[in-house]
């Protein structure tokens, strides 16, 4: 008989804490800090393409696709003929803003490579701009595209963030714009 006693003292005991707690408004802070410990890579994380000049400019309504994001992983022929084959199909199609950004979200989990393309006239930006991405360094400290041409001078400023693509691009030469028409044939 004590024996029962005791168990409906503890029972009562435990029901009292619940209410207690419920009432005392703890359960939030017990979700917060379940929701602190959980990892931040298993929620989808934000990519940042950036397209700007040289001199800093950024480009706005510049054509941006993404490649990559499906749950196949394609190999590197495959992903550039899909962004470069007519017709164009990317997983994505972007287009940049005033500030010459535009922005997506990974897939969960995010795949190993995503590869990015922005559409320059090859006569004026010295550019093909298709890259392969590696996710982890993106997603750690960024990744920095510059244009062949835009290397020879002065190593820009500007740095990638983490989680953004910064694609830094330089004019062709005017003898090359003149001449590009008789090159391509």
């Amino acid at each position: 008989m004590s024996e029962i006693a005791m168990f409906h003292q503890r029972s009562s005991q435990d029901s009292n804490t619940i209410r207690h707690v419920k009432r005392g408004g703890y359960i939030p802070w017990f979700v917060l800090l379940f929701l602190c410990c959980v990892n931040p890579a298993s929620f989808g994380q934000r990519v940042t393409i950036r397209v700007i000049n040289l001199n800093e400019t950024p480009f706005k309504n510049k054509q941006v696709y993404v490649s990559g994001l499906s749950a196949q992983a394609a190999s590197w022929k495959e992903e550039h003929l899909k962004l470069t084959g007519k017709p164009i199909r990317a997983d994505l199609s972007l287009l940049t803003h005033s500030k010459g950004e535009t922005a997506f979200d990974l897939p969960s989990p995010p795949p190993a490579y995503v590869y990015v393309r922005p559409v320059f006239n090859e006569r004026v930006w010295d550019c093909t701009c298709l890259i392969r991405v590696p996710t982890d360094e993106l997603l750690q400290k960024g990744f920095i595209f510059i244009s062949s041409a835009a290397r020879k001078k002065a190593k820009p400023s500007i740095q990638p963030k983490a989680g953004e693509v910064l694609f830094v691009m330089r004019r062709t030469p005017l003898w090359w714009q003149l001449l590009y028409p008789i090159e391509k044939g």
